[in-house]
């Protein structure tokens, strides 16, 4: 069965856009730049840390802690280079 695969491929990167879509990340390689757009987080998750997020040459942490009803965003720089994070609420 040659396409027995297909469904198993797509849903393995589900979680991802899933992930994506909650924390309104968006990735634009040409600028070098980060930017986030009315981030959430679903009921019960109250952090999200995405480690070792590659820009180019740089390597960042970029966090997401919920502060009351408010989901801050921001930038570990602990590794190598700079990134610019933008956040729009």
């Amino acid at each position: 069965y040659p396409v027995a695969c297909l469904p198993q491929a797509w849903s393995a990167g589900s979680a991802f856009m899933m992930l994506q879509a909650c924390v309104g990340i968006r990735v634009d390689g040409w600028k070098r730049e980060i930017t986030v757009e009315r981030p959430r987080l679903p009921i019960g998750i109250d952090n999200i840390v995405i480690r070792h997020l590659a820009i180019g040459e740089a390597k960042v942490d970029l966090i997401f802690e919920r502060i009351g009803d408010r989901v801050a965003c921001y930038l570990d720089h602990r590794h190598e280079g700079l990134v610019p994070l933008v956040v729009r609420s």
